[in-house]
């Protein structure tokens, strides 16, 4: 797909590019929101300069260090890297927001502006960077430790493609449709708070479900980014 979904919450809304099934970018009207703290590379750039791109931001949502980046204020590359971090910084806020209304454009001429920015060719390893941002994040339902993670129809298959850490990667490989959460926590030396956030990624993603220890009805899956915007490999 191409075209622009956009996040509404309590904030200024959220926009996320996407063509052809790529994330070009995330980004919001809000500078402030967008990039709260000063990065070490504006150090040398004239604050007049940051704040005309700020202004720009503000009335077309255009990320303030794309502009410097294409007026040569900033060094293009590590510009382009910090675009994509404070753009899954910013979509990660979502994930731990109560009331997140989403809506999906498509339509080519959004993208117009945007063809000197390289997209994210999978959507499932940058919304994993995204769910990696998360610092509490809020399970479906009550997160029970008795619960046993075993994965979708897709899911195996989808894992193997994914860029895990070292972490994930040991989490992952205890999905055996029998352990439970609890029991891969005590398998890998692991607190439950930390085997909370690493299961969250997997759930968030699709590539899990979490069965009641208690009973074999399977939890209904629901959409995520991947659905939207279609698989990247």
């Amino acid at each position: 797909l191409t075209g622009l979904l956009r996040a509404c919450w309590d904030q200024e809304p959220i926009d996320v590019l996407a063509r052809d099934g790529e994330i070009i970018l995330a980004t919001t009207r809000d500078p402030d929101l967008y990039c709260p703290e000063t990065p070490p590379i504006l150090a040398n750039v004239d604050p007049e300069v940051v704040a005309k791109a700020r202004d720009q931001q503000k009335e077309n949502g255009t990320p303030f260090l794309l502009t410097l980046a294409r007026n040569e204020s900033i060094e293009r590359q590590p510009a382009f890297d910090l675009i994509r971090h404070q753009g899954q910084m910013l979509f990660s806020q979502l994930w731990s927001a109560p009331n997140v209304w989403i809506m999906f454009e498509k339509n080519a001429d959004l993208l117009g502006g945007f063809g000197d920015v390289t997209g994210d060719p999978d959507v499932d390893d940058w919304s994993l960077e995204t769910f990696r941002l998360v610092q509490n994040p809020e399970q479906p339902g009550r997160f029970d430790p008795a619960s046993i993670p075993a994965y979708t129809r897709e899911g195996f298959d989808r894992v193997q493609k994914l860029k895990l850490t070292s972490d994930e990667a040991q989490f992952a490989s205890q999905f055996s449709g029998a352990r439970s959460v609890q029991q891969i926590a005590k398998n890998l030396r692991l607190d439950l708070k930390s085997a909370r956030q690493l299961l969250f990624r997997f759930v968030a993603l699709e590539i899990v479900e979490c069965w009641p220890a208690s009973t074999a009805a399977k939890p209904e899956p629901k959409g995520g980014m991947g659905r939207l915007f279609g698989r990247g490999r």
